[in-house]
């Protein structure tokens, strides 16, 4: 073993998805049958970036590793490299390829702002900037095609997942991002909510309109017409009712079912 220890950076460390239950233990009896470990623990200034569970593992063990050091001009480029490196090698599911698209997106995008602020920002080099752009870097990036890309899925699951994790409701991206649900499975249950959410809204658009009706039909009117009114009044307003309590069963039966 080395003589100095690599040490763990918890903000590096937690940029992994962490490895299911049957996953480690496999890892484990591997590094534990061959009593060595295969890949080297990579470092960046002594600082783990790569193989945290097969670090912990042959520590804990008392197995010996080798070390790999990698250079790179500051953090943020250690974060993306991270982030490119399990989006290449591991068996995520589609939630945590998204995720880590999104957030190496994200860190892409600080950085180029940094590199922005520290070249001053001004105005001359902005023009001078643009004058070097090849008609390629002009043209406009279509982002959603990027990180679908980046997540090794279609644009469409893309749109999906974001729908799903914008849709205020925890429960079902946590279900998503288990691999509980599929994204594809989890938008229909979304679906299926807003629709119910639609129906209720218009519903009560329609009781708006008939209590506007009802509001300036005569009552003492006994005319034919004013009759017939009333009485599609009566029968719309028990239609909506029915509705109302259809939607609500279903609300419940699918609360139970979850």
């Amino acid at each position: 073993m080395t003589t100095k220890l690599p040490i763990i950076d918890p903000e590096f460390r937690d940029l992994v998805p962490p490895l299911s239950t049957e996953e480690r233990t496999q890892l484990e009896q591997n590094i534990i049958s061959r009593r060595k470990c295969l890949d080297a623990i990579i470092l960046w200034d002594g600082i783990i970036i790569d193989s945290h569970n097969r670090y912990e593992i042959c520590m804990k063990h008392e197995i010996e590793f080798q070390i790999k050091e990698m250079s790179f001009p500051s953090r943020e480029d250690v974060m993306v490299w991270i982030l490119n490196n399990q989006l290449g090698r591991r068996n995520l599911n589609s939630a945590m390829r998204i995720e880590m698209a999104l957030l190496k997106e994200e860190m892409l995008r600080e950085k180029a702002k940094k590199n922005h602020s520290l070249n001053g920002g001004d105005k001359v080099t902005n023009r001078a900037a643009l004058t070097k752009m090849t008609k390629t870097d002009m043209k406009t990036i279509n982002v959603r095609e990027k990180l679908a890309a980046e997540a090794n899925i279609g644009e469409g699951t893309l749109l999906r997942y974001k729908q799903i994790k914008n849709s205020g409701d925890p429960d079902l991206l946590a279900k998503v991002q288990s691999g509980e649900l599929t994204i594809g499975a989890a938008h229909k249950q979304l679906e299926k909510k807003n629709l119910s959410k639609e129906i209720f809204w218009r519903l009560r658009r329609v009781d708006d309109g008939l209590k506007f009706i009802a509001k300036y039909l005569p009552p003492d009117d006994n005319q034919p017409i004013c009759q017939e009114i009333r009485r599609r009044l009566r029968d719309l307003y028990q239609l909506q009712q029915k509705l109302i309590t259809k939607l609500k069963e279903r609300k419940a039966h699918g609360k139970s079912k979850n």
